[in-house]
């Protein structure tokens, strides 16, 4: 009776300098590359993860701070909108000068997003 893999082979490129690398430290460490790679993976998912968590806190301290000025200093509806056309140009330039087209920014907004979400 046969039994199957509990492991799959995978195969990528890297250059000749990372090998050497990766080699010297799995013999450092006493491990297999397979292992090495293993623990990285691990290791790349909580810095991920962290980072998301740190970035989601930047966000909402970045709202918070806005309340905290809009309630100190508030600001017209007119400003808001004067300063929202201000950034739409400003943005538009931008993407201009890198032929980005207006109408793929929400797909390249929506794009990036899912990137970020996976």
């Amino acid at each position: 009776m046969a039994t199957s893999r509990t492991t799959r082979i995978i195969g990528f490129s890297v250059p000749p300098a990372t090998v050497l690398e990766v080699e010297a430290l799995a013999k450092e460490e006493r491990r297999t590359k397979s292992e090495l790679f293993r623990e990285m993976v691990r290791v790349y998912r909580r810095y991920r993860a962290q980072r998301d968590r740190d970035e989601d806190r930047w966000i909402a301290g970045i709202i918070e701070e806005t309340a905290v000025e809009q309630v100190r200093k508030p600001v017209a509806t007119e400003q808001l909108l004067a300063e929202s056309e201000r950034l739409a140009e400003y943005g538009a330039r931008q993407a201009g000068k890198l032929g980005i087209a207006l109408k793929d920014t929400d797909r390249l907004i929506h794009d990036y997003r899912a990137r970020k979400r996976t």
